[in-house]
């Protein structure tokens, strides 16, 4: 008979109960049962189309700590091999990181709940809202889960995703050093996504830390890289991703530093959408 493998965590794949007000021009808001450490949510969606859901947001005792739109997490999931969720109508929210070569690594940031660390932080209630537009026809979402046993640690390490907007007002280099760093729930960079609009492009990006450059690509060998390893570059995004190789121990360190900045090279004057992933405890 085959035996788990020590530290392996053993998936029980779980329905969350009904949301409320799940409707057009409303926000549909479930409430997960508190005790088990999640790894993914899966959304089982029709009536609604994943650009009507335009803002998905999950919290932790009433603070979001991950937002996004289910458009851009189908293509970050497709970024990660995963199927595209326009085909079968299930989208994915992973708070795993996947597509890393160790298990540990992957399940890092599952997020525990009900549990509390050493400091007393504790997930009381996770949340997840979902913004559905007005011309949605009939709306409706099922939520499962796929979760295993709490860390007896806590919440421990969560992988924090934040949107912003930073417009670029025409062909050149522009610096973005105003993203948070350095604050409990910005402790390292595990990825930034940049979102390209208006049919322009981000033609290359350096990374400075202090004064001294830490990556620098174009566009044309970030994606060759990424294709490469464990990702599937998406047309529309540059993604700067420290688990490109499947590790995930090498994250940027945003902790005790006075400047970090982003030097952006874009094609012509666009609004970037800018999803900063970073990895954190649990933000009070």
């Amino acid at each position: 008979m085959a035996t788990a493998v020590a530290n392996t965590p053993t998936y029980i794949e779980k329905k969350i109960p009904s949301p409320e007000g799940i409707a057009a021009d409303q926000t549909a808001t479930w409430k997960l049962p508190i005790g088990p450490q999640y790894m993914e949510l899966q959304l089982a969606f029709s009536g609604v189309t994943l650009a009507q859901m335009t803002e998905i947001r999950i919290l932790a005792n009433g603070r979001p700590f991950q937002v996004f739109s289910a458009a851009d997490r189908n293509s970050m999931n497709k970024f990660d091999g995963m199927a595209d969720a326009a085909d079968d109508g299930v989208l994915i929210l992973p708070f795993t990181r996947r597509g890393l070569k160790t298990g540990i690594g992957e399940w890092e940031t599952g997020v525990t709940t009900g549990v509390a660390d050493q400091a007393g932080r504790r997930i009381d209630s996770l949340n997840v809202e979902i913004d559905i537009a007005a011309g949605a026809s009939a709306p409706s979402i099922e939520m499962t889960a796929s979760v295993t046993g709490p860390r007896p640690s806590g919440p421990g390490t969560l992988l924090h995703i934040a949107r912003f907007r930073r417009n670029l007002s025409g062909v050149g280099q522009f610096d973005i050093s105003d993203l948070p760093k350095g604050t409990p729930t910005t402790i390292s960079l595990n990825r930034t996504w940049f979102k390209e609009e208006g049919g322009e492009t981000v033609d290359r990006l350096e990374v400075e830390r202090d004064g001294r450059s830490l990556w620098r690509r174009s566009a044309t060998l970030n994606a060759r890289i990424q294709a490469d390893h464990v990702r599937v570059p998406q047309a529309g995004f540059f993604v700067l991703d420290k688990t490109e190789r499947g590790y995930g121990g090498d994250p940027i360190t945003l902790l005790g530093y006075n400047d970090f900045r982003f030097m952006v090279d874009t094609s012509g004057a666009q609004s970037l959408t800018i999803y900063q992933e970073t990895m954190g405890v649990l933000g009070q």
